[in-house]
Parts: C-alpha cells; sequence; structure tokens
C-alpha cells in the first residue's frame, strides 16, 4: 500500500492517492490563510505558499499531509481514503495554489495589500470548494490543458 498522499510517479502513471491527505492539506491551508488575514500577518501567506511549492516539487515532503500522515493517522483520528487515480491534477493544482500565493505574498510584502489579501482569498475559497464540495479547480484547468494538447 502507498503511503503518500500524492506519490512522486510520472504525469499520467496510475498511483494511489489519500484524499484525507488531500483535505487535511485543504484544511490547513484555509485555516492557515484565513488566520493571516485576521490577524494581519503576510509571512503566514509566504509560508503557506513555500509549503505548497515545496510540496509540488517533493511530494514526501509537503508538510501539511505529513501532519497527516506522521501524527492524526497513527493517533487514530483519521483514516486513509485510498484511490486509484493519477497524482499528477492534484500536484498540478498544488502548485497552481503555490503560484497563486505567491503573487499574494509579493503584492503584500510590496504594500499592495488589497490585490494581496483578494489572492489570498482566491485560494481560500478554492481550496475550500475542494474540501466541501469536491470540486478540484486546478484539477479540472490540469485536464482541460491536457485535452488542448491532445
Amino acid at each position: 500500500m502507498h503511503s503518500e498522499a500524492v506519490s512522486s510517479r510520472p504525469a499520467g502513471a496510475r498511483g494511489q492517492v489519500d484524499h484525507t491527505a488531500l483535505r487535511t492539506n485543504q484544511a490547513f491551508i484555509i485555516a492557515l490563510l484565513a488566520l493571516a488575514f485576521l490577524a494581519d500577518q503576510p509571512w503566514l501567506v509566504a509560508f503557506v505558499c513555500a509549503v505548497m511549492a515545496l510540496g509540488t516539487a517533493i511530494p514526501q515532503a509537503a508538510l501539511f499531509q505529513r501532519v497527516y500522515r506522521d501524527i492524526l493517522r497513527p493517533a487514530g483520528l483519521l483514516r486513509p481514503d485510498l484511490r486509484a487515480e493519477d497524482p499528477a491534477p492534484h500536484r498540478f493544482a498544488q502548485g497552481m495554489g503555490a503560484a497563486v500565493l505567491l503573487a499574494a505574498s509579493l503584492a503584500l510584502f510590496a504594500g499592495a495589500t488589497t490585490l494581496g489579501w483578494a489572492l489570498a482569498f482566491v485560494v481560500i475559497v478554492l481550496a475550500a470548494v475542494n474540501l466541501f464540495f469536491g470540486f478540484c479547480a486546478g484539477c479540472f484547468v490540469y485536464f482541460q490543458l491536457a485535452r488542448l494538447r491532445g
């Protein structure tokens, strides 16, 4: 059984994706970005951006998913929801989120706070839609781009 939330297989390869790990990741993203806004802490937006970018580049290093794998799941607080599917769309979606948060961070640190928080809220809303309704906008974009290429 594959324990990574999103495996490191090449794009197009079928693997296993643990949707509980993905939902945990989304919950952390939503909570930390909301906290960043409420406490007016742009550095927290940059932190979430870095976590998402690192998790995109090196799936085994995804901090929020590691909390799930190393703490929450072993403690019996959450159970795996493994599904046979390609992990690439999920990595793409996370990379898109990291890119938007990079733009948000740059805007916040440059003093364009309205733009920065608006971009952070885009990520909050899209992560919430995925968490609560199961629709991954980044995955949708991934599949549309793949369709255009093919």
